[in-house]
């Protein structure tokens, strides 16, 4: 996408300008949509995957293609906006802002899908890491389209030098608080406050064929055998269902100073719950999953869609309830985050009120096989390390697994579909998110677009 947001982005100023005072509300919308189901086409190319993984859902596969089609509806109605430009410069300064709009309906609508964010471009590079950080997901997005539409501006140059000083007024206070908050930041890593060993096991039990008494006593093997302060295993790496009267006995192999975490399917109150267990001697805390994935973990609307459930199953899971944060005996405070519930920045709102120190995220990526899926969703926990500015253990049944400090950087990872042993000696910082920044930059976009959604409409009202 990186080199080819520099032809993309511009070609479609270019396209959306052509004869814009001929363009209707519907063409619009449907350009919009005609774009957005393209891009989503190849970007969510994986999520046919899970339907394949067993044979009664086989045949439902094509309906994967609904989740495209669904999502560029948002494409469409974003490019509405473009119906109030009539000059090539107005198009191109409003890209950014109708590509994020976009972005941010995705993200709040229905249940939301946070998964479709232009700062996944900037995942794996220095100068992306800097705007992710201390700019959050939004602006860095939107930064990175204002960049790919640099090559458009030498089509409008003049008027770009004759507007050059309202351009440069408006984007300043952004480059300004950016500059001040990194320098800021250059300090607060100086003091490390504790050092912990962590072992994370990606070992690749299966979806369907499971043998439970062999993942189990894989599991109980690597407890005996570990000295680490923590043994991270993966989403749903327990092989069976746990309930108010039954729990593994993996307490008792448990070291006086070590610190299991582990998911699993509970059984309580008459609900089905994911959990996450950090189990420590004679010491059990949970986690219930609190953003479900619609579908997979539950169908939206049952009573209509009963006819789905060959597809999405009979069984719905249910929401937790209890607080986003586990602290272990010794003072180490955790945020829990199971499966996709990572790409939700909201989940991070609280962490500096919470004083988190590490955030563990398991996740079973078993469902997209060799697509490009996990690949994504790895790339978007490591932003969210960023976000949260925390160091972050990701532990996956297949992989992606990795270790990734507050900074973006990988320490360790793993290779996809390989069983894997991650182990590591992190050495933990006194570091605060610069989210509470994140939503001010957030509101200072949309106080940017009406500036120049007005400044749009005088320049129509004298010609």
């Amino acid at each position: 996408m990186l080199p080819l947001g520099f032809f993309i982005f511009p070609l479609l100023t270019i396209l959306l300008h052509k004869d814009s005072n001929n363009k209707s509300f519907f063409n619009l919308f449907f350009i919009g949509f005609c774009f957005g189901f393209g891009f989503l086409l190849l970007y969510l190319s994986w999520i046919y995957n899970p339907f394949l993984v067993f044979n009664s859902t086989k045949p439902f596969a094509f309906l994967a293609i609904l989740l495209p089609a669904f999502l560029s509806f948002f494409f469409g109605i974003s490019f509405l906006l473009y119906k109030f430009t009539k000059n090539f410069l107005n198009t191109i300064l409003i890209t950014p802002f109708v590509i994020i709009f976009t972005e941010f309906l995705i993200s709040i609508f229905f249940y939301g899908f946070p998964w479709i964010t232009n700062s996944l471009i900037l995942s794996n590079n220095l100068f992306g890491f800097y705007l992710i950080k201390y700019s959050g997901t939004l602006t860095s997005g939107f930064l990175i389209i204002e960049i790919f539409l640099i090559p458009a501006l030498f089509f409008e140059f003049n008027k770009i030098i004759k507007y050059k000083n309202l351009i440069l007024i408006l984007h300043s206070p952004l480059f300004i608080v950016l500059i001040l908050i990194g320098y800021y930041s250059s300090f607060e890593l100086d003091e490390y406050t504790k050092e912990v060993k962590i072992e994370a096991y990606q070992i690749l039990s299966p979806i369907n064929k499971l043998n439970q008494n062999i993942i189990e006593q894989n599991i109980i093997n690597i407890i005996k055998n570990t000295n680490s302060d923590y043994i991270i295993f993966a989403e749903n790496n327990l092989p069976y269902l746990i309930n108010e009267k039954n729990f593994s006995d993996l307490n008792r192999y448990i070291k006086e100073d070590s610190k299991v975490i582990i998911g699993a399917t509970t059984f309580k109150n008459k609900n089905y719950y994911n959990t996450f267990f950090l189990i420590e001697k004679d010491n059990i805390q949970f986690f219930d999953k609190k953003i479900l994935v619609p579908f997979g973990e539950f169908l939206p609307f049952r009573k209509y869609l009963n006819f789905m459930e060959s597809i999405s199953g009979s069984i719905d899971f249910e929401a937790g309830n209890v607080e986003r944060k586990l602290t272990t005996k010794d003072n180490f405070n955790i945020l829990p985050i199971i499966c996709y519930e990572i790409i939700f920045d909201q989940i991070f709102n609280n962490i500096n009120k919470k004083k988190i120190d590490i955030l563990i995220n398991i996740t079973n990526d078993s469902w997209f096989g060799n697509k490009i899926g996990p690949y994504q969703h790895f790339y978007l926990t490591r932003i969210k390390a960023l976000v949260a500015n925390k160091p972050l253990v990701r532990v996956s049944n297949n992989g992606i697994s990795a270790i990734i400090d507050q900074n973006g950087y990988i320490i360790k990872s793993s290779v996809l579909n390989k069983v894997s042993k991650l182990s590591f000696k992190l050495k933990m910082n006194k570091t605060i998110s610069f989210i509470y920044f994140h939503n001010l930059f957030s509101y200072y976009l949309v106080i940017l677009f009406f500036v120049l959604f007005i400044f749009n409409r005088k320049n129509l009202n004298a010609n």
